[in-house]
């Protein structure tokens, strides 16, 4: 895997990840070639987005901000990108 590296907390790795805003959707976008849908997980807690990446026995995780009280609207994975669009808080 590309773009990773060892800390004290674990194995971290730094995906391109791209984000926009459309209204009350925030759209994230994060490149993962080679990796499978089965290796990855997001868990979202507050204002940050986790992304981990199982893989040969060894977890590789990234941190991307998010809009507070965000929730997963919905998630898509095509030709090793990762498209993940969460619905802001309402008013």
């Amino acid at each position: 895997m590309k773009n990773r590296k060892e800390s004290k907390t674990g194995t971290e790795f730094d995906p391109p990840i791209r984000k926009s805003e459309e209204g009350r959707y925030v759209h994230v976008k994060i490149d993962l070639p080679g990796i499978t849908e089965e290796k990855i997980r997001i868990d979202l807690e507050r204002k940050t987005g986790t992304l981990s990446i199982s893989e040969d026995g060894k977890t590789f995780r990234t941190e991307f901000e998010v809009p507070q009280g965000s929730r997963f609207f919905k998630k898509k994975f095509s030709d090793g990108v990762l498209e993940i669009v969460l619905e802001k808080p309402g008013p």
